[in-house]
């Protein structure tokens, strides 16, 4: 046996969930990550299954090159650290922030790191250039996404770092959230879920949740929403119009359909603030320059996550104000990966965890 071989098969093996084609994961081993200069290995705790991944695993994303291990709402602890790395040490408990910025081209001058035009995305989560993610043992990453996950928080709540803190951008710096307004959010998903959670700490007036799923909605009312609106047994407009006569202040749009984008607009009433938060589907819904000028209604919109929202996810978590964990309702381990996909098409399905 040659010295090589003997090398390559003395060398540590993780697990990995590999996407090999599209709709087809395949468990394999691969070497254990080997970090240098600012790089750390982390040991995967927790992974978020998010719908990006799931539409990245059905084939929408044809700019996914494969093979690749999806998988960029992580959770975990420090493996092993490169010789550069002095903010974290081996056993430091972490959540890792999917986006990878360059830190040179305007947008990161900024500060907005999630528009970086030559970003890198860990496990596939919206920029360009994608790299290896969390369903996995091991991810290797470099130090300047790990964020310190407070011991009062769970690894499956840290996890979920990422989508609350897109939650908090999107509501509270994006729409301007203030005391009292009442809140519209379409889609009881994590994220219309994440939303709610936000709104309410946020000290929302009326805080109503649409959604055409029964299950889910029971899931809402389980996070402390009051109002849920079944779009599939009563009219939206009218249901929302009953509870508030004179309108939602703000309208957020997380269901990411066209459908649901129309419905946002619809709702509107003079000066509401729209938040197109969720559609990731081609497609235009139609739009009146007379109407948006006369009525001033705003439309904005907001994607990914920023440093300034990863820390206040984590803030919220750690002051217990926010429990993102509360809308897990699956969890797998690695080796379940397949169901664990499979679990996105179901009815009662909010949140998929996987623990490796």
């Amino acid at each position: 046996m040659s010295d090589l071989i003997e090398f390559v098969l003395g060398m540590p093996e993780m697990r990995a969930a590999v996407l090999v084609e599209f709709g087809k994961i395949e468990l394999r081993e691969a070497p254990d990550p080997e970090p240098s200069g600012s790089e750390a290995s982390v040991e995967v705790k927790a992974c978020g299954l998010c719908q990006t991944d799931n539409i990245g695993y059905l084939g929408a994303r044809p700019d996914l090159k494969l093979p690749t291990i999806l998988g960029h709402e992580i959770a975990g602890v420090v493996e092993e650290t490169g010789d550069d790395v002095v903010s974290f040490s081996p056993g430091d408990e972490v959540v890792v922030s999917p986006v990878v910025p360059c830190g040179r081209c305007r947008f990161c001058r900024l500060g907005l790191l999630n528009h970086c035009k030559n970003g890198i995305a860990i496990g596939g989560e919206g920029q360009p250039q994608i790299v290896d993610g969390g369903f996995a043992d091991y991810v290797l990453v470099p130090d300047g996404v790990l964020y310190p996950k407070p011991a009062s928080v769970s690894f499956e709540s840290a996890a979920l770092t990422e989508p609350l803190g897109c939650a908090y951008k999107g509501l509270i710096e994006f729409s301007q959230l203030r005391l009292g307004e009442d809140v519209v959010i379409i889609g009881s998903g994590t994220t219309g879920l994440m939303l709610s959670m936000v709104g309410m700490a946020a000290g929302a007036g009326k805080l109503a949740v649409i959604d055409l799923v029964k299950e889910r909605l029971e899931v809402a009312r389980g996070v402390g929403v009051e109002h849920v609106i079944n779009s599939s047994e009563v009219d939206p407009y009218e249901a929302v119009y009953d509870l508030m006569p004179d309108g939602p202040d703000v309208v957020v749009e997380s269901a990411g359909s066209l459908d649901a984008a129309r419905l946002a607009m619809k709702l509107a009433r003079r000066t509401t603030r729209i938040n197109m938060f969720g559609v990731i589907v081609p497609g235009e819904i139609g739009i009146s320059p007379k109407e948006v000028h006369f009525t001033e209604i705003q439309i904005d919109a907001s994607f990914s996550i920023t440093p300034r929202a990863m820390m206040k996810s984590i803030k919220l978590m750690e002051d217990g104000l926010i429990d993102p964990g509360r809308t897990i309702t699956h969890t797998f381990s690695l080796e379940e990966i397949d169901s664990a996909f499979e679990a996105m098409n179901l009815p009662n399905r909010v949140t998929v965890m996987v623990r490796p």
